[in-house]
């Protein structure tokens, strides 16, 4: 992904590495470090303010799983961030929560999420279906996606820092969400979504147009978007069919 930030423009790009707070035995305490990790992330975006000059509403700030919450601390400490783009926001310990501890629309300026893993934890999902941002994507329903094996391991074990097992099929849904954001970068294909109230609305034939205003799925997602968007991907790269 920062490849392809880089590619498509001349920007500052940072990579937060938190895998000491994240790699706990209990996923609870991963799960609340997550503050600490907006904290200081926070400092760093404040730091670059006072010395660099740069304005806060240019910040981008992209998050996956725990990271989606990490995201939202950031934008709580600092008002007047940009955008937030939350690629499928963890589940446990935060979908129905306060929007004091996950994020919400009030964290930027524009927030966004793509929803891939959206089960609930007995289905050993990874990622939230609630809607939590200014737009919500729901690719393929937001729930199994195309080429994915069904989920069949332990869910607390993989949730956590575990980079190497989580980038395995057990957690294909869950990463694929990083997958469409980084194809969505530089690609010739626009991942268009329609808005509609359910998947099974959407299955059926009954959002077929625009209506209230179609989106744009990823990094070129319209700021002005409000609402739920649905729609469909391919099994593998090249994802976008539109």
């Amino acid at each position: 992904m920062v490849d392809e930030l880089l590619n498509y423009k001349d920007a500052n790009v940072i990579a937060v590495n938190w895998k000491e707070g994240a790699a706990q035995a209990n996923y609870f305490k991963a799960a609340a470090n997550t503050r600490v990790v907006g904290a200081v992330a926070a400092q760093l975006i404040k730091d670059l303010k006072s010395v660099g000059g740069i304005s806060y509403s240019n910040v981008h700030v992209i998050g996956h799983s725990l990271g989606s919450h990490i995201a939202g601390y950031i934008g709580e400490i600092i008002p007047g961030l940009g955008r937030i783009t939350g690629l499928d926001p963890a589940g446990l310990s935060f979908e129905n929560y306060d929007v004091v501890v996950r994020l919400d629309p009030s964290d930027a300026d524009y927030v966004d999420a793509i929803h891939t893993d959206g089960e609930t934890i007995i289905q050993l999902a990874f990622g939230m279906s609630k809607a939590i941002a200014d737009a919500d994507f729901y690719p393929n329903g937001g729930k199994n996606q195309p080429g994915c094996p069904s989920t069949g391991a332990t869910l607390l074990d993989l949730i956590t820092g575990n980079i190497g097992q989580l980038t395995s099929s057990v957690a294909c849904s869950h990463m694929r969400a990083i997958d469409l954001f980084t194809e969505s970068i530089n690609s010739d294909c626009t991942f268009n979504s329609i808005p509609c109230s359910s998947w099974s609305n959407y299955e059926n034939g009954q959002c077929t147009s625009c209506g209230s205003g179609c989106a744009v799925m990823g990094y070129h997602s319209n700021i002005q978007s409000r609402g739920s968007f649905y729609l469909t991907t391919a099994s593998k790269e090249l994802y976008c069919i539109n």
